[in-house]
């Protein structure tokens, strides 16, 4: 097996997402602490419908200490709510990352490769239709249509006030549901975790290949680019260059 060179290993590292490891055992506490809550308000609830007298007979013994069965089952309704607020929020958090991660990602492998960029700042849809001029399949990578699913989701979290935007009406978690459902965008995330690397790792193959592949039709744009503005003599000076750098001589004249 090849050994991958460190320039791309060092590319591959940095495309992998650092954030949801601890944000996950966040999420995994909170889930816990939700449920508790949950679970606190039916067991109080079912033993109102199904027992009233053994509820009634415990709401009077805390009605005496100044408490009230009815404020904790709220109290307890209350807590959760507001632990799915949180959970939500982290969810949103994980998503927005994930996308600004593959966009970082996707800059610095187009500025490693073509040591050029789009503009300074470039967009999502200037870096696909940059690397579309470099002969790209882009939408055609493995884990594409996720990772453009996850930009989708990302651009109406961050700019939409609404349950669902008209964009995500295609994304099957979000046909039925709404974007501001934790369920919902939960398994969204869980069905595209993976697509940003998948989609990533394919589209370092496919540029290294691009660029790697000097092809007739790439090396006549590359002399005519270098060519362009050189007259005779300068033009005959590269080339001897790139001999020497090469080390490539021509033959010598055979003398009888």
């Amino acid at each position: 097996m090849n050994e991958i060179p460190k320039n791309i290993q060092e590319i591959l590292n940095q495309s992998i997402n650092k954030l949801d490891r601890p944000v996950n055992e966040v999420i995994s506490e909170l889930k816990k602490e939700r449920d508790k809550e949950f679970s606190d308000f039916e067991y109080w609830f079912g033993l109102e419908t199904s027992n009233p007298e053994r509820y009634n007979e415990i709401d009077e013994i805390a009605n005496q200490t100044g408490h009230s069965l009815q404020i904790q089952m709220r109290e307890h309704i209350e807590s959760a709510l507001y632990v799915e607020d949180e959970l939500l929020a982290l969810l949103e958090m994980k998503i927005i990352y994930a996308f600004k991660h593959l966009e970082i990602n996707t800059k610095k492998l187009i500025f490693h490769f073509y040591n050029e960029l789009p503009n300074p700042k470039p967009k999502w849809h200037e870096m696909i239709d940059f690397l579309k001029k470099k002969n790209i399949p882009v939408k055609e990578l493995n884990g594409y249509t996720e990772a453009n699913q996850l930009r989708l989701v990302n651009n109406s979290l961050k700019h939409s006030h609404q349950s669902v935007d008209k964009s995500l009406i295609e994304i099957e978690e979000f046909r039925n549901g709404s974007i501001q459902n934790f369920e919902s965008l939960e398994s969204f995330y869980e069905r595209v975790v993976d697509s940003p690397s998948i989609f990533f790792c394919d589209l370092l193959e496919k540029v290294e290949k691009e660029v790697n592949d000097f092809n007739e039709l790439k090396i006549k744009k590359i002399a005519e680019k270098a060519t362009n503005r050189m007259n005779k003599e300068t033009a005959e000076k590269l080339i001897s260059e790139i001999k020497q750098k090469y080390k490539i001589t021509t033959p010598n004249n055979n003398h009888n």
